[in-house]
Order: structure tokens, then sequence, then C-alpha cells
């Protein structure tokens, strides 16, 4: 694992030697946010489905408006677990290759020490597996903040079916 001052030092490689300010600082604020924003859309999310299974098990049957607002916020909530779901996916993907190019055994709770394989890794390469992963967080965060506008999105969808 990297350390803050050598994934800084690295990234400010990469920017231009300029520091970077904000959520760019590090990949890893990178990946909380989108953890985070990934969170809040699986939050709406469950809320929205609890409130759609409790109008159809309690209510009557739906009005003719009803069935195309319902289909618009079914699609706008898979709009959203999809982009959810690909967050992690590409996670996982990207921590999985930097993993096996480097050597280290797939699984992260197996006991790993760079120090003993005989091929030392070298800057340029981990440079390299730096800017895979700073990509991949910044792909991550895109993703979490797409699932998360699309679960806000199905918000009024859901209060605008509630009033039919």
């Amino acid at each position: 694992m990297l350390t803050r001052g050598l994934t800084r030092r690295l990234t400010r490689g990469l920017t231009g030697g300029e520091p970077a300010e904000g959520p760019q600082d590090s990949p890893a604020e990178l990946l909380r946010a989108g953890g985070q924003d990934a969170a809040i859309a699986g939050v709406i999310l469950t809320l929205v489905l609890v409130a759609v299974m409790a109008r159809l098990l309690a209510g009557p049957g739906m009005g003719p408006l009803g069935v195309p607002v319902l289909l618009g916020m079914t699609g706008t909530f898979l709009t959203s677990a999809t982009f959810a779901v690909r967050t992690r996916l590409t996670l996982l993907r990207a921590l999985g290759e930097v993993r096996a190019r480097i050597g280290a055994p797939l699984d992260p709770g197996v006991p790993w020490l760079p120090t003993g394989s005989h091929a030392a890794i070298g800057e340029q390469e981990m440079r390299r597996e730096l800017r895979r992963l700073v990509g991949a967080a910044y792909r991550c965060h895109d993703l979490s903040l797409n699932a998360l506008v699309w679960a806000l999105a199905t918000i009024p969808l859901l209060v605008v079916w509630l009033l039919l």
C-alpha cells in the first residue's frame, strides 16, 4: 500500500508538478466520495422500492397515468442501480489487475510482502500502476455520481406516482 506522501508525490508528477486541491487530492479521497455517493444512492433506491411495494400492495389499481409514470420511475431506478453496480465492479477489476501485475495474491486477505519477491517494483512501474488506479478512481467517482443523480431523479417520479 502506498503511503500518502508517496501518493501525493506521484500524483504531483501526473498533474504537471502542481499538487491537486480538492477531492482530486488523492485517489483514496475520490474513492471515499464515490463510495458515499453510491451508499446514498442505495438508500434512496431502497426507500423508493419500499414505497412502491407498499403502494402496490395496499392501494387499489392505478389510473391510466400511473402506468407511464411507474415505467419511467422503473427506468430511472434501474439506471441508478446499474451505475452503482458498475462502480463496484470497476473498482474490483482495477484492483485485481494491479494485484495481478505486481505479483500480489488476488485475495486481499492473504498476507504478502513485496520485499519477499525477487523482482522489486521499479518507480516507473509504480507510476504506471498509480496512473491506472487514479484513472479507475476517477471512473468510479463518475459512475457513483451518475448513480446518485439518477436516484435523485427517481424521487420526483415517485412523488408524482404516489399522488396519482
